[in-house]
């Protein structure tokens, strides 16, 4: 999952990231949103306008919590795959976070086959174990929720964890491990380092498949533009763009 050029550029290790990219990944990473944000992706899967996938998010402070919107198509005329969601996030304490979402999928394939919809949840945490390590969990549809009878088709469940370490306010590095019920275990492991206070680049690599990623960011008070690229030795590259607006400040 790479929802978001920020995560793209770090091969998808991004369960403990904390910006409003984090409807995709962990929504308990929404608490550190303090006024209005949204944001748009795209990503090219492999050079293909096939493989296309886009999206959507805001995210708003509502009281004690945040409250985030997204939405995300992936696929051409012929089959497409869909998700909007509806999230909440709330700070338990200083240090603990929880989130969580319910999604509506769907999944249209042409030619007569027609569509298929399903509703599902997901939910994580973020705990601050001190000022240089954050932990970070995430269970996405844990019901496997069925998109049709025949051959007892539903959505893979997901299960991410990981950690965030911060060498500095200039360098973090951050590691995941991902299982889902369609395929192996996914390890991934990646660096977040600030050149600048308006520029940050990015690495990253991931198993099952072996991808490499890389990126950057560029952002002043109002808007943050990021690119990213991930590599598979066999398909190649697929390149995203992302942009998030805050009318207050980022």
């Amino acid at each position: 999952m790479q929802e978001g050029a920020r995560a793209g550029g770090l091969a998808g290790t991004a369960v403990t990231l904390s910006d409003v990219w984090s409807v995709y990944h962990n929504q308990a990473g929404l608490t550190n949103i303090s006024s209005l944000q949204a944001g748009v992706y795209y990503q090219n899967r492999f050079a293909m306008k096939e493989l296309g996938d886009k999206g959507v998010t805001v995210a708003l402070k509502l009281g004690s919590g945040t409250m985030g919107f997204s939405y995300r198509s992936f696929g051409y005329t012929d089959f497409s795959q869909s998700k909007a969601g509806l999230a909440y996030a709330l700070p338990l304490s200083p240090k603990f976070s929880i989130g969580i979402q319910m999604n509506y999928y769907t999944v249209r394939i042409a030619e007569g086959y027609g569509r298929s919809n399903a509703i599902g949840v997901e939910g994580g945490f973020l705990y601050k174990l001190n000022n240089k390590l954050t932990l970070g969990g995430h269970i996405s549809n844990p019901t496997r929720a069925k998109l049709a009878d025949y051959n007892d088709e539903r959505i893979p469940s997901v299960l991410k964890v990981g950690a965030t370490y911060s060498f500095s306010e200039k360098v973090q590095l951050i590691g995941q491990i991902q299982q889902t019920t369609a395929q192996k275990v996914v390890g991934s492991g990646a660096i977040e380092y600030t050149l600048i206070d308006a520029f940050v680049v990015r690495c990253g690599v991931a198993s099952n498949p072996t991808l490499t990623a890389f990126g950057f960011g560029w952002k002043n008070k109002f808007l943050r533009v990021d690119f990213s690229s991930s590599y598979h030795s066999v398909l190649g590259f697929s390149p995203q763009v992302s942009l998030v607006y805050a009318p207050a400040g980022l």
